[in-house]
């Protein structure tokens, strides 16, 4: 797919599967986003890059009556689509790890149900 991962590639990231988690927290009217890269063979540290987001400013109705407005921010819609993106990324190499670790499960089960089998046959031999 060339548009897959379109904001990700814009904010900079050349390979968006290189991606391990992300995390976000709001600092006054910033969203700061701080993206975890996996670490490499050779590599001592866990590579990381945080990036900054201005909050839109919007100003609502609280009380229709008296018209009374307040201030609030909201996540600007770049941000969002960053983060969507991103919780695609770790879902999918979630799934996929989860796959791997549910098929090691199976093949140890099947090593065990294996490695019985023989000795029951093995005793049995010797039992002839």
């Amino acid at each position: 797919m060339a548009n897959e991962f379109e904001t990700l590639k814009d904010m900079g990231i050349d390979n968006p599967h290189d991606i391990e988690k992300y995390s976000s927290r709001i600092e006054g009217d910033t969203d700061i986003l701080k993206i975890y890269f996996h670490r490499h063979s050779g590599d001592w540290f866990q590579k990381n890059k945080k990036y900054k987001f201005k909050r839109l400013e919007k100003r609502i109705r609280v009380n229709e009556a008296n018209e009374h407005y307040r201030d609030v921010t909201e996540s600007s819609p770049y941000f969002l689509r960053a983060v969507a993106e991103l919780d695609r990324l770790v879902s999918q190499e979630q799934t996929s790890k989860d796959k791997k670790e549910l098929m090691l499960d199976e093949l140890e089960h099947l090593e065990k149900v294996v490695s019985r089998k023989i000795e029951d046959l093995r005793r049995q031999i010797e039992e002839m």
